[in-house]
C-alpha cells in the first residue's frame, strides 16, 4: 500500500512540475523576453569585438580560423528568428488583458513563452562560445602568389622561351640579362604569375628582389614570409634563418625568382638548396651584366632586348592615351617621331608617353621632339626616372678605366658600328690604357674591357664582329654623365650643321668638343677654352677644307686632336702651339706636309698618318722621344736632302711600342729590318711599289741578311706593287737560341697583292704548328709566277682564303713532290680544318683545289666563291662533307652545270645552296 501511495504521489509531483514549466511559459513570458534582449544585446557587442578583430589581422595579410568564421556565420543566421521572437512577444505583452495579468490566448501565449526560452538558450550558448583567443592565423602558402603586371608588349617570345628552358631537366639556373629599363623585371613577374596556371610544375613560386646593395635579412624575409614560416625575432643569427629556409626548402620543388641581381648570391647563406636534376627545383635570375649569369651558374640565359619599331609604337600609344591621340589630327604623326626617339627601350617609353598623356597641342609635341633631339635628360622624368636607373650599370664598372672607356663610346654618333680596332686605339692615345709593357699587351686590355662594357650591356654588338654598338639611350646617358648639359661636353651631328655651334659654347667649362658628319667647311677661331683638352672632328667631316691659322691658340691645354677624313690641305700654324697635345690623327686628309714647327710638341705619345703620303722634314722626328704608337702609311725618306726625314731619326723613339708602317725604298726596309727595337714593336708593315733590283729575294731565315721572320709581333703584312720580288724563302727558320719562337707567330692577316715574279719556296722539314698559329686571312692577287699554294697547310687557323689573277695558278694544293715542300705529308682531316671563306676569281688554269683527294671534310667551311674559273671542274666535297656548315656556293650557271660529281645525290644536296653571279 505505501509503495502504491508514494508512485502516485510521484506521479502527481512530475505533473505537477510539468504543469509548473509550461506555465511559467506563460508567467515567466516578460522576464524572459526582457533576458533575451539584454542576451542578444551583450551577443551583438560581442559579435561586433569579434569581427573587428578579424578585419584587422585580415588587414595584415591573416586569415580568419573557421571555427571564428562559423561562430560568426551562426550568429549573423540567428539574429532574424530571434529579432522576430522579440518582436512577436513585445506584441503579445501589449495584447494581454486584465491590466496586462492574462493572456487572451493562453495556447498562443504558451508557444510563444516556449520558443522564447529557446531562443534565450541558443543566445547565451553562442555567448559562451564567443570566446576566442586567436581569431585570424597565418594563411596557407599558396604555390603561386599572383604580381601585379604593367601592360607589357613584345615580351610573348621571351616568355615561350622562358617557359620551354624551365621544362628541361637540363636546367636548373636560367639568366635573363639586358640593358636597365629594357623590361626583365616585368618579364620575371610575367613569369612567376605564368605559374599560376600550372600549379602542378612547382610546390610553390617565390619571387625575391635583391638590388643593388644586398640585404641578406630582407631576402630571407621575403622567403620567410612565402613559406609561412614562424617570424623570428631580432637574435635569431642568419645562419639559423638559413637553416629554417632550407628545411622547409628541401621538401618542396620550388621555383625561385630573384630580380636585378647585380653580383654572385651565396645561395647556401640565404638558406636555398641548389637546384638539381633529383630535387627539380628552378632559380631564374635577372641581371643588366652577363657574367653575373656566369657567375651563378645560369645553364642558359636569354637576351631581354629593345622593342622594334611597332612594338615601341602600340606601348607609347597605351600610355599617351587614346584621348590624347585624338585631340588633333596632327597628333598621331608627331607621336610616331617622339616615340622612335625613345629608341626602343620601355622605360623611356613609359617615362615619356605618360609625361605626354595630357598634351593636346601639337605645338608641345613639336617642342617635346625638338628637346629629345637636343637632350633627352632635359625631358621631365627622364633624369630622375630614366638616368639615375641607368646609372647603377656605369656605378658598378669593376674600375675607373672601364667607366671613362665608357663615357667615351658616346662622341661617336648615334647608331654609328664603331671599329673595336679604332676605339682601343683611342683608347690608349687618350691614356685610359697605360702602364703597358708591350702594344698587344695594350691591346688585350682594351678587348677585355669591351668586353665587360658588352656584358653589362653598356656595349651591343656592331654591324660585323670586329665592332661594336652603344645603344641611343646609353649613349644618352654616357653624355648627361660626362656633364654635356653643364657644357663640359659638346656633341654636335648632322650634315645640316655648316657651322661651329658657337651658341652652344660654354667656353670657360667646355672640356670635349666632338663634330661628326657635319657639313661645316670652315673654322675659325674660337673663343678661349682654357680646359679643352678633346678635339674630335671626325670621321667623315668630308667637307672641311679650311682651318685658320689662329685656331688652335683659344686651347692651350688640348691634348687629344683627331681631324681624320677630313679635306684639309694644310695645317694652321697654331697647331705647334699645342704643347701639350698627345694624340694627333691626321689620317685620310689631303696633308702632303707637316710643318717643321711640329718638333714643339714634345709631349706626343700617339701620331697617326695613314692613308696619306706625307713629308716628314728632317729633325723633327727626334723631337718625338715621348713617342709611343706610330701610324705611318706612306714613308717618304731621303738620305741625300737636308730638308726630308731621314730613317735614322726612328733610332730616338726609344718609348715606341707599335710601329705600323709602309715602306717603298729598299734600303729603309734594309734598315728596319736590322733594328732590333723597331722589329720589336712593328705591328703592321707595308713594302709597296719597290721597283729596286736589289730585292730580289725575301726569306723568313732568322739568319737571314733581311729576313722577315724576326717580326714577331707583326700582325699586318702587306706586300704590293714589287715587281722585282722573284723569291720568297721560308727556309731554315728553326731559332737554335730561341727554339720556341714560331714563324710569324703574331700574324693575323697577309696580303701578296701584284707580285708577279713571287715563287714561294720552303722547306717542311723545319717547320712545326706554332708557325703563322694566329694568321687567318690569306689575300693573293696578281702573283702570275705561282703554281701551287701547297705551302698553305702551314697556316692551321685560315678561315679566308681569297686569290685573284694569279694566271700560272693550276693547284692549291699539290700532291707533287716539287710542290715546294719537300713532300710536305698532307692530312685531309686537317687539311683547311678551320677555313670559313674560300673566294676563288680569275684563275684560268685552276683545275683542282686539293689533289690528293676528292673530298676534304670541311668542318667550318661557310661560303665558297667562284668566278672565271674554267678548268676548275671539281670541289671537294662529298655528301658527307661540309653539309652542316655550308651556307652558299656562288658562281656562274655554266660552271655550275659544268660541275663532275661522284654521285647526283651529292649534287643535289648542295644545289639549294648556290647562287649565280648576275651580269
Amino acid at each position: 500500500m505505501a509503495d502504491f501511495v508514494s508512485s502516485i504521489i510521484d506521479i502527481v509531483s512530475r505533473v505537477m512540475e510539468c504543469s509548473t514549466k509550461h506555465l511559467n511559459y506563460i508567467r515567466a513570458l516578460e522576464e524572459n523576453l526582457d533576458q533575451l534582449k539584454e542576451e542578444m544585446t551583450q551577443l551583438n557587442e560581442l559579435y561586433n569585438d569579434v569581427k573587428n578583430k578579424v578585419i584587422v589581422e585580415e588587414a595584415r595579410l591573416k586569415k580568419c580560423t573557421d571555427q571564428v568564421d562559423g561562430w560568426m556565420k551562426r550568429v549573423e543566421d540567428s539574429r532574424p528568428e530571434v529579432d522576430r521572437t522579440i518582436l512577436e512577444g513585445t506584441q503579445q505583452l501589449e495584447r494581454r488583458c486584465l491590466n496586462g495579468c492574462c493572456p487572451k490566448n493562453c495556447w498562443s501565449s504558451y508557444k510563444l513563452g516556449k520558443k522564447v526560452v529557446k531562443k534565450l538558450l541558443l543566445v547565451e550558448k553562442l555567448k559562451r562560445d564567443g570566446v576566442f583567443e586567436i581569431v585570424a592565423e597565418n594563411p596557407p602558402c599558396p604555390p603561386v602568389q599572383e604580381l601585379p603586371e604593367n601592360f607589357t608588349v613584345g615580351l610573348d617570345s621571351e616568355f615561350e622561351n622562358a617557359l620551354s628552358l624551365l621544362r628541361k631537366d637540363d636546367i636548373q639556373v636560367l639568366g635573363l640579362y639586358g640593358v636597365g629599363g629594357v623590361g626583365k623585371t616585368t618579364l620575371l613577374k610575367k613569369i612567376n604569375n605564368g605559374f599560376q596556371k600550372r600549379n602542378n610544375d612547382f610546390d610553390v613560386v617565390i619571387w625575391v628582389l635583391i638590388s643593388s646593395e644586398v640585404n641578406m635579412g630582407a631576402v630571407q624575409e621575403a622567403i620567410r614570409v612565402r613559406l609561412g614560416l614562424n617570424s623570428w625575432s631580432d637574435s635569431v643569427p642568419s645562419s639559423s634563418r638559413a637553416s629554417d629556409i632550407h628545411t622547409a626548402l628541401k621538401k618542396k620543388k620550388f621555383l625561385i625568382l630573384l630580380d636585378d641581381v647585380w653580383e654572385e648570391l651565396d645561395l647556401q647563406s640565404i638558406g636555398i638548396p641548389l637546384p638539381s636534376v633529383e630535387n627539380k627545383s628552378k632559380i631564374v635570375l635577372s641581371t643588366r651584366p652577363l657574367d653575373v649569369c656566369g657567375a651563378m651558374g645560369a645553364n642558359k640565359t636569354i637576351e631581354v632586348k629593345s622593342l622594334n619599331k611597332e612594338q615601341s609604337w602600340v606601348l607609347f600609344q597605351k600610355k599617351v592615351g587614346q584621348q590624347t591621340l585624338d585631340a588633333d589630327p596632327h597628333i598621331p604623326k608627331l607621336a610616331e617621331t617622339v616615340a622612335e626617339k625613345c629608341h626602343g627601350l620601355p622605360l623611356v617609353l613609359i617615362t615619356i608617353g605618360a609625361s605626354m598623356a595630357s598634351k593636346t597641342n601639337p605645338r608641345e609635341w613639336k617642342r617635346a621632339i625638338s628637346e629629345l633631339n637636343k637632350s633627352m635628360a632635359k625631358f621631365p622624368s627622364i633624369e630622375k626616372r630614366v638616368f639615375h636607373l641607368l646609372k647603377f650599370s656605369y656605378d658598378k664598372l669593376p674600375s675607373a678605366t672601364d667607366q671613362v672607356c665608357f663615357l667615351f663610346c658616346a662622341l661617336y654618333p648615334e647608331d654609328y658600328s664603331i671599329s673595336k680596332e679604332d676605339l682601343i686605339n683611342k683608347w690608349i692615345g687618350m691614356g685610359y690604357i697605360g702602364d703597358f709593357e708591350d702594344f698587344e699587351e695594350a691591346v688585350n686590355i682594351g678587348h677585355g674591357i669591351i668586353g665587360t662594357l658588352k656584358r653589362t650591356c653598356l656595349l651591343e654588338n656592331g654591324d660585323n664582329d670586329k665592332s661594336v654598338k652603344m645603344h641611343d639611350v646609353i649613349r644618352e646617358l654616357a653624355l648627361w654623365i660626362a656633364g654635356r648639359d653643364e657644357g663640359k661636353v659638346i656633341v654636335k651631328l648632322g650634315y645640316n650643321l655648316k657651322k661651329f655651334p658657337i651658341i652652344d659654347l660654354h667656353p670657360t667649362v667646355v672640356e670635349t668638343i666632338s663634330l661628326r658628319n657635319t657639313g661645316i667647311i670652315h673654322l675659325e677661331k674660337l673663343p678661349s677654352c682654357p680646359n679643352l683638352s678633346t678635339f674630335f672632328f671626325a670621321p667623315y667631316n668630308n667637307d672641311l677644307n679650311h682651318i685658320n691659322d689662329d685656331f688652335f691658340l683659344s686651347m692651350p691645354n688640348l691634348k687629344f686632336l683627331d681631324l681624320s677624313h677630313s679635306k684639309i690641305t694644310k695645317l694652321p700654324t697654331s697647331i705647334c702651339e699645342l704643347f701639350e697635345l698627345e694624340f694627333l690623327n691626321l689620317s685620310f686628309t689631303n696633308i702632303t706636309n707637316l710643318p717643321f714647327e711640329m718638333r714643339n710638341l714634345t709631349k706626343l705619345k700617339y701620331l697617326c698618318l695613314v692613308g696619306i703620303e706625307v713629308s716628314i722634314p728632317r729633325g723633327m722626328m727626334m723631337n718625338f722621344s715621348n713617342l709611343e704608337i706610330l701610324d705611318l702609311d706612306v714613308l717618304k725618306s731621303d738620305d741625300s736632302s737636308e730638308e726630308f726625314f731621314e730613317f735614322e731619326e726612328f733610332r730616338c723613339l726609344n718609348k715606341l711600342k707599335s710601329l705600323r708602317i709602309s715602306i717603298s725604298i729598299f734600303k729603309d726596309l734594309e734598315r728596319l729590318l736590322n733594328n732590333p727595337h723597331l722589329c720589336s714593336c712593328l705591328m703592321s708593315l707595308g713594302i709597296r711599289d719597290c721597283k729596286e733590283i736589289c730585292l730580289p729575294t725575301l726569306s723568313a731565315s732568322s739568319s737571314s741578311h733581311l729576313s722577315l721572320g724576326r717580326l714577331q709581333k707583326l700582325q699586318f703584312l702587306h706586300i704590293r706593287n714589287c715587281s722585282e720580288i722573284k723569291e720568297w724563302k721560308f727556309d731554315c727558320i728553326t731559332n737554335v737560341d730561341e727554339p720556341e719562337i714560331g714563324l710569324f707567330e703574331s700574324l693575323e692577316k697577309m696580303f701578296l697583292i701584284n707580285l708577279p715574279k713571287l715563287i714561294i719556296s720552303w722547306d717542311a722539314r723545319n717547320l712545326h704548328c706554332a708557325h703563322f698559329r694566329k694568321l687567318h686571312w690569306v689575300n693573293l692577287d696578281g702573283c702570275h709566277a705561282i703554281v701551287n699554294l701547297t705551302w698553305l697547310l702551314l697556316i692551321p687557323n685560315l678561315e679566308t682564303l681569297w686569290i685573284m689573277s694569279c694566271s700560272s695558278l693550276q693547284e692549291i694544293i699539290s700532291s707533287s713532290e716539287e710542290s715546294g715542300g719537300g713532300g710536305y705529308p698532307c692530312d685531309e682531316n686537317t687539311t683547311f680544318s678551320n677555313l670559313k671563306r674560300l673566294e676563288l676569281f680569275n684563275l684560268p688554269n685552276l683545275q683542282s683545289i686539293c689533289s690528293h683527294t676528292s673530298a676534304l671534310p670541311f668542318p667550318s667551311l661557310e661560303i665558297i666563291v667562284v668566278t672565271r674559273c674554267p678548268k676548275l671542274r671539281r670541289l671537294p666535297l662529298d655528301s658527307n662533307r661540309a653539309k652542316n656548315t655550308l651556307k652558299m656556293i656562288k658562281g656562274e650557271a655554266d660552271w655550275w652545270n659544268g660541275l663532275q660529281w661522284d654521285n647526283e645525290t651529292t649534287k643535289t644536296q648542295f644545289a639549294s645552296l648556290v647562287t649565280f653571279w648576275v651580269d
